[in-house]
């Protein structure tokens, strides 16, 4: 009862015009109750456009509650409050990815922009795939530039292609759309050198970038290093280490099929030999132990590899698995 009448007088002090310090202190006091009803008053003051505004959505951001997602998305459009949406949005952390994501296709180029900012920013690969569509698609190119950025920050190898082949686009015939693809190139190429791309150099020097493509892809073809497991590992998801373990299965399968039909096994060169499948088991190995010990890798094991009977061999003295 009690903390009703204190929560209906901070409504009203709510409704105190400009940057009323009484609406200052309701905010903070709202922030520090923090139930569902504090928190529609908290939305509800998102739509001041002020200094309280600011405040509210600073508190929403700490109190990292669903149903403030989609009102401090809607504030990315508005240029003198978009700061501290985006900073309560990366402090909601991957909740946000997703209606983020939404929003890259959607509202004025502005909010797809920030949108992209705050993609970077929260550090979650969720992200990747919206934000390649959007350095492929967006009509504006301060957004594709946003989302370009936003993929040198999450540092995925499998967007270079995409970031490469748009340095490619034709030059534009008016000159604020040159400024703009000139920002954009610019954008690119910083992403590249962040995500640690051999191509990065190339681009940066003016080589024949059709060259330094061919050059790659035939390093790849050649090398004995599984491409996934070139550079840190620390970057890859769990999904994607995942995948190569799957890979190698397949790999494996392929290797007895091969022998049951007497042919060559159709391998890439990272799997032609028993030797190089076990260091890859053993590396992929490694990093799952270290980010979750034994239990995740028996997890993983179990529910995700069939419980495969040559992972496991190969698998043995990494850590306390037998």
């Amino acid at each position: 009862m009690f903390q009703a009448l204190k929560i209906m007088n901070l409504a009203g002090a709510l409704k105190a015009h400009g940057n009323s310090q009484e609406a200052y202190a309701a905010v903070v006091e709202l922030g520090r109750i923090g139930n569902d009803k504090a928190i529609d008053l908290l939305i509800g003051a998102l739509n001041r456009h002020d200094g309280v505004t600011r405040a509210a959505a600073r508190e929403l951001g700490r109190l990292n509650h669903p149903k403030s997602l989609g009102p401090l998305i809607a504030l990315l459009e508005q240029a003198d409050v978009r700061q501290s949406a985006t900073e309560a949005l990366v402090r909601i952390g991957s909740a946000a990815v997703e209606p983020l994501t939404v929003a890259l296709k959607s509202g004025q180029p502005n909010s797809r922009q920030a949108a992209a900012q705050v993609l970077g920013e929260l550090g979650d690969k969720q992200a990747v795939d919206g934000l390649i569509e959007s350095v492929q698609t967006d009509d504006s190119y301060a957004v594709r530039a946003a989302a370009a950025t936003a993929l040198g920050q999450l540092k995925d190898p499998k967007c270079i292609w995409v970031l490469v082949h748009t340095l490619r686009l034709r030059d534009e015939t008016t000159s604020e759309r040159q400024a703009g693809l000139e920002e954009l190139r610019h954008a690119i190429t910083r992403a590249l050198h962040k995500i640690g791309s051999p191509l990065a150099k190339a681009v940066a020097e003016g080589q024949d970038v059709d060259a330094a493509l061919r050059e790659m892809e035939q390093a790849i073809t050649d090398s004995e290093v599984h491409p996934r497991l070139v550079g840190d590992l620390h970057l890859l998801s769990e999904a994607e280490l995942v995948e190569v373990l799957n890979e190698l299965i397949r790999a494996s399968e392929e290797v007895s099929w091969a022998g049951l039909e007497r042919r060559e096994p159709m391998l890439a060169n990272w799997f032609k030999t028993y030797e190089r499948r076990a260091e890859v088991a053993q590396t992929v190995g490694k990093e799952i132990h270290r980010r979750g010990g034994t239990a995740l890798m028996k997890k993983i094991y179990e529910e995700q590899l069939s419980s495969y009977p040559a992972l496991s061999n190969w698998w043995a003295g990494i850590g306390s698995w037998s």
